[in-house]
């Protein structure tokens, strides 16, 4: 299954923008982020460490630091299991990647930013937090306060090595609902993983709830 409309981890239905954003831009961004460019594999455009056309520095260790991170992949869960249960909207926020977080670590290594598109950081900043943070919103409006529990998680995607990140996108979760089992739901988009430091990248602006 694949769901690749728009930049990186998008996680949900994607929704048009031809109305704002320039023809151009939008067309390249659907395939920004699928993998290797077209260089000839071997050329010294090609890093051996990436497999795609151009260089990811290494960041230190002070801008990898990221705010308030689940240690692990279960712990994420529990997180995200007890965010909901309480409704709890600041937890769930400071579990998804911050604007600092982005534009520091993120950005620079997705092919959007880089030839030949070179999108800036705010044009994909603002495809992606506005309709993250209203999908948190009517999250908590369809889970907010019910008793959650993930059972088992998948990814749509193969894992995504970034050099100072990876990326696991576009989760399915088998959960209880109130002791109601469902299958494929959504209850975050794609999780990015910095060293043992794990966060939500989105949630979905129209959760699925296939049951």
């Amino acid at each position: 299954m694949r769901d690749r409309r728009g930049y990186p981890g998008r996680g949900g239905r994607a929704r048009r923008r031809s109305l704002w954003l320039p023809a151009a831009l939008a067309a390249a961004l659907l395939t920004a982020c699928g993998g290797p460019g077209d260089d000839a594999e071997g050329s010294p455009a090609f890093p051996p460490d990436t497999g795609r056309g151009y260089v990811i520095d290494p960041l230190p260790p002070e801008t990898l630091r990221l705010d308030g991170a689940a240690g692990s992949l279960d712990e994420l869960l529990r997180t995200v299991e007890r965010g909901l249960a309480a409704s709890d909207t600041a937890r769930l926020d400071d579990l998804m990647i911050d604007e600092r977080e982005y534009r520091e670590i993120l950005f620079p290594a997705f092919p959007a930013s880089h030839p030949p598109i070179n999108a800036d950081f705010e044009t994909l900043w603002v495809l992606q937090y506005p309709d993250s943070y209203r999908g948190l919103r009517r999250l908590l409006e369809r889970y907010g306060g019910k008793d959650i529990r993930v059972t088992a998680i998948r990814f749509d995607e193969p894992d995504q090595d970034f050099v100072n990140f990876v990326l696991h996108e576009t989760s399915r979760l088998d959960v209880t609902v109130d002791g109601e089992p469902r299958s494929g739901v959504r209850l975050f988009g794609s999780v990015v993983r910095v060293g043992d430091q794990w966060k939500v990248l989105t949630y979905p602006d129209h959760p699925d709830d296939p049951s």
